[in-house]
């Protein structure tokens, strides 16, 4: 059966809104207080993990001693930091072409997608006024296996009840995209992260995104 693109699957962070930056400025304040190292290139090989395998390998970096009590309650203390640092996000913050790019994905009758490890990529919808825009959105609590397993990209296309290959899912974090090369969905990388070149296509930014730009390399790759 001939492949056609019937649905797209977004990341959130890095891909529909800049929070990268957001979540190492949240993530080094618990790391001062464990009094562990934490680099924005830390911050970068994390992006799209579970939160909490995150904390568990802080913890690990230096042999602390702290209970999984303890190591939930700074997951959560660390969210809670985040939290405030989009509290006043608003649609300019989108990042940028993405709004364009939805509308065309929406007008062309295809499935939306999201398929992010945050908690926190449904309220930000909503304060970027897409939240509509998308046909279903993968709860995250509802994973077995975080990335890079292909759990919730697997899920999304259920979500909307498209087949996997004709699905074409969009990530900028090493973590995501590993998950996506591991089915047969059409993939897409964003960014300036090296293994983004792994991807059947790859954009140094979501400016470059577009319908036709995507039909094209979807028909490329059949």
């Amino acid at each position: 059966m001939k492949r056609k693109l019937e649905a797209v699957i977004f990341d959130f962070d890095g891909v529909i809104a800049d929070t990268v930056h957001l979540y190492y400025i949240a993530t080094k304040r618990i790391a001062d207080e464990l009094q562990v190292p934490f680099s924005i290139e830390d911050n970068l090989r994390y992006q799209g993990v579970p939160r909490m395998v995150m904390m568990q390998d802080l913890k690990n970096r230096n042999h602390l001693e702290i209970s999984d009590e303890e190591m939930a309650r700074l997951g959560n203390k660390r969210n809670e930091y985040y939290q405030e640092l989009i509290a006043d996000f608003s649609p300019e913050q989108m990042l940028p072409g993405i709004f364009s790019f939805l509308n065309q994905l929406k007008e062309a009758g295809l499935k939306i997608a999201l398929a992010s490890s945050s908690s926190n990529a449904p309220y930000l919808l909503k304060k970027l006024q897409i939240y509509s825009l998308f046909d279903a959105i993968v709860d995250p609590h509802s994973l077995t296996n975080g990335k890079p397993d292909p759990e919730i990209f697997v899920k999304a296309a259920d979500a909307v009840g498209v087949c996997y290959e004709n699905c074409a899912a969009i990530e900028d974090g090493e973590a995501g995209l590993s998950g996506i090369l591991k089915t047969p969905m059409f993939s897409v990388g964003v960014g300036d992260v090296p293994f983004m070149k792994k991807a059947d296509w790859y954009v140094k930014s979501t400016q470059d995104l577009c319908l036709e730009g995507l039909y094209t390399q979807f028909i490329n790759k059949i």
